[in-house]
């Protein structure tokens, strides 16, 4: 019904009035479905910035991560994965960057992101990278499986294969892997390079021909080496490192002289202070009596290089024994310029007996070290000086400040051991177990401590600890039940029956892979605690191994085996390849009555 106000109006102001009515009706109800909107939508709509963001920031990273600029490349992965943790893309990145920079923790990115998506073969590849380094065996098998399966498998992948096949033991796979990049015109020198010094290690390993596999890879190398690219560069440190190495005799490397090597590195457009220095070793090692002329070489060409070049020279000088050179060449100030410099400085103090000095300088901060090397260097000086309480305490600080930080732990851990401290360097390593219990890493940190220590039942309770965690890795399981039988009291029922059934599992690992040692030695070890010594010989049967890769256990085994079955001859000569030392007590008691 209409106002009275409206009888005065003519038709034509009806129909505008109307007309904005009609607006201000429509106007509300946008605003009124525009508020809820807003109100969801406020969140997704942020969440999408924020995706975006991150794959921008991602995508810098993998930049930088190309360029092996570590440092942008780490803020912008960390920036992008900040931003949104379940971007796909910042997963990788972070993914990416902890792999390139070889840090374990990069396994648990490629799990997620695997959750969420398909990985890339270039993902699939630092997977299996980071895994062999990690020695998590399982997962760089199945990983490498993967990229082998695809129909476009090609020189990296069959490196990665070749890399797998020597950490498990079967050099004769490796081979295989390795003379298809030889013969692939798609292999880039790069990847000729990195198969001819996996070549180099699946030969020692115990290849057919060890030494004409030898013969041929240090050919390749030495081709390569004539390349003025940074490959070239590598190929020449590779066959100077085996120049000088002490068991070689001083002619260098097969067809090319010791001099030539030197001349060869100093003259590369890309050599560096480290390559120089490297060549002066040639020289060194070609004739002893140069050794104070080419040291004062050093000294001269190197002095004042800027930090990097400082710290090649003091490396180079400490490694030389030189210490007081290393003193006097770059005093305090100079060595203030950088970590590596002032760390080098600290190691010729220490090598000097000058431990009060190193101590003063730790104490003073005139450079500022992380609290975790610092409390470590202030360990081993408090120990140096006579120091017990303070030493403990210093080591207990520096677990303290190391907190739940992978890194710093296993930094710890391996200083603790190296300086003689077992107990902080297991407490290091549980610490690093706990905190990231599926870090193959920190459990085989455990393990090398307890071995160390010859403690059987100990080697045994982190195996078993690790089966639980990875239970269908071989060499766990194989390892476990070989501890497992060493502790279980010989000549009882129940051991038979334990050995009946580690039998099977053993069995079972040999048809895997019948090549291995380890499955080989465990098989023989059950056979033999069942007093089946006739039918545990059998497994040795048209059997070659390279003494390379025979272990004071697999010896034992075979030792003990051999005098069971009344071969007391040689169960005498095989024990006289073992070092007894290196033994579990429970090995010894294996071939007591040989020792």
């Amino acid at each position: 019904m209409s106002s009275d106000d409206d009888i005065m109006l003519t038709d034509e102001e009806l129909r505008r009035r109307k007309r904005k009515r009609r607006r201000l009706v429509i106007l509300l109800l946008v605003i009124l479905l525009l508020v809820p909107a807003g109100f969801f939508g406020a969140r997704p709509a942020s969440n999408q910035i924020k995706a975006w963001q991150a794959r921008r920031h991602a995508q810098r990273a993998f930049a930088a991560i190309e360029k092996e600029k570590w440092e942008d490349a780490r803020t912008e992965a960390v920036a992008a994965y900040r931003l949104r943790q379940t971007e796909p893309q910042a997963m990788r990145a972070v993914a990416r960057f902890l792999s390139r920079t070889r840090q374990p923790d990069a396994l648990e990115l490629w799990t997620q992101l695997a959750r969420t998506e398909k990985l890339t073969r270039d993902d699939l590849h630092d997977e299996a990278t980071i895994a062999l380094m990690a020695n998590e065996i399982a997962r760089a098998d199945a990983t490498v499986r993967e990229l082998l399966a695809g129909k476009d498998a090609a020189p990296p992948d069959w490196l990665l294969a070749a890399q797998l096949s020597i950490n498990k033991g079967a050099p004769g796979e490796a081979q295989t892997f390795l003379d298809r990049i030889f013969t692939d015109s798609r292999a880039t020198p790069r990847e000729q390079l990195q198969a001819s010094v996996l070549e180099l290690a699946s030969a020692r390993a115990g290849s057919t021909n060890p030494s004409e596999r030898e013969t041929a890879a240090w050919s390749r190398l030495e081709k390569l080496s004539a390349d003025q690219t940074a490959v070239g560069l590598d190929a020449l440190v590779v066959l100077a490192q085996r120049a000088v190495s002490p068991s070689t005799q001083p002619q260098g490397a097969p067809g090319i002289a010791i001099v030539d090597l030197a001349n060869a590195l100093e003259k590369h457009p890309l050599a560096k202070a480290q390559h120089k220095l490297l060549a002066l070793d040639l020289r060194m090692h070609a004739d002893e009596s140069q050794r104070e002329a080419l040291v004062g070489r050093a000294i001269s060409d190197w002095k004042n290089a800027d930090a990097g070049g400082l710290s090649a020279l003091a490396a180079w000088l400490n490694g030389k024994g030189e210490y007081q050179k290393t003193l006097d060449t770059i005093p305090l100030e100079k060595a203030l310029q950088s970590r590596d410099l002032f760390l080098q400085h600290l190691d010729a103090l220490g090598a000097l007996d000058r431990w009060g000095e190193v101590k003063q300088l730790l104490s003073s901060d005139r450079f500022p070290l992380e609290p975790v090397m610092q409390q470590m260097y202030l360990a081993r000086c408090s120990a140096q000086l006579g120091e017990k309480t303070a030493t403990q305490n210093y080591w207990q600080r520096a677990l303290e400040a190391a907190g739940g930080d992978l890194q710093k732990l296993f930094t710890l851990a391996e200083y603790a051991q190296k300086n003689g401290n077992a107990e902080i360097a297991e407490a290091a390593y549980n610490n690093a177990a706990a905190a990231a219990p599926k870090l193959r890493i920190a459990q085989d940190g455990r393990l090398r401590l307890a071995h160390a220590s010859r403690d059987t039942k100990k080697m045994h309770t982190v195996l078993a600890d690790m089966l639980r965690v990875w239970p269908d890795d071989p060499a766990i399981q194989n390892d476990e039940a070989y501890t497992r039988l060493l502790v279980w009291p010989a000549g009882t029922e129940e051991a038979k029956r334990e050995a009946a059934q580690v039998e099977q599992l053993a069995e079972k690992l040999m048809e895997r892979e019948p090549a291995s040692l380890p499955h080989r030695t465990l098989l023989a070890l059950a056979r033999l605690r069942q007093g089946r010594a006739p039918e545990a010989l059998r497994i040795y049967e048209n059997v070659q191994v390279s003494a390379n890769i025979l272990t004071p256990s697999a010896l034992a085994v075979h030792a003990a085996v051999l005098e069971a079955t009344g071969h007391h001859t040689d169960a005498v000569t095989e024990k006289d390849q073992i070092k007894v030392e290196n033994l579990l007590p429970e090995e010894k008691a294996l071939i007591e009555k040989l020792l």
